[in-house]
């Protein structure tokens, strides 16, 4: 149990990241000055400095501490289980703690994967997506040991997951975890007919 200095430290802390995130998610990480996070948190920037080198300190702790959380969730995920779980039609279990993880970080995420947060952010998540989803899924598909096409589909792949949690933030606020759970299940059992699809003929609005 920490000392009630501790504690008192550790919520300065948070109320910096909030008041950090708040403002680059309004005026723009270049916009955002130690000056400005102090007078949002009603500290001296003193007090900012026992935490933070400086604002680029600041925005790299917070992404590291999503990027561990994110990667620490990432690793309960076993592909040959996902493709059971669509055979069966039901939603893979430990896809929810992703969800749950992106729709309590909504706020920071957003703003740091916004147009004028952090565009290397962005790069980040996909290293995570490549180095371990795509790497167990390459056990199961021995074309994913070619370079080349390890390359496209690497890219096709972590840009089409951070492109539907992009989506999703847009749009958040009222929406669940189930929610998007469920437009994820929904693509992947798209993309798991698509074979069955490009047969059939289209359906034409009877109206």
């Amino acid at each position: 149990m920490g000392t009630v200095h501790e504690h008192m430290a550790q919520k300065t802390k948070l109320e910096i990241q909030r008041c950090f995130i708040d403002l680059v998610h309004k005026e723009g990480f270049q916009n955002v000055s130690v000056k400005k996070i102090a007078e949002r948190a009603c500290i001296n920037r003193g007090t900012f400095y026992l935490h933070y080198v400086d604002k680029f300190d600041c925005m790299e702790k917070i992404q590291n501490q999503l990027l561990d959380e994110l990667q620490e969730k990432i690793r309960n995920i076993a592909p040959s289980e996902i493709f059971i779980s669509i055979q069966q039609q039901k939603i893979y279990t430990p896809f929810m703690g992703i969800y749950e993880f992106v729709l309590d970080n909504a706020v920071t995420i957003r703003a740091i994967l916004g147009n004028h947060g952090d565009p290397s952010f962005s790069n980040k998540v996909k290293d995570i997506l490549r180095n371990t989803l795509v790497s167990r899924l390459a056990e199961y598909s021995p074309i994913l040991s070619e370079k080349e096409f390890n390359k496209y589909f690497s890219a096709f792949f972590t840009s089409a997951i951070l492109g539907l949690f992009q989506e999703w933030l847009e749009d958040y606020e009222g929406k669940t975890v189930q929610d998007l759970a469920e437009i994820h299940y929904q693509i992947l059992n798209f993309i798991g007919n698509i074979s069955n699809i490009v047969g059939r003929k289209p359906q034409l609005d009877s109206k």
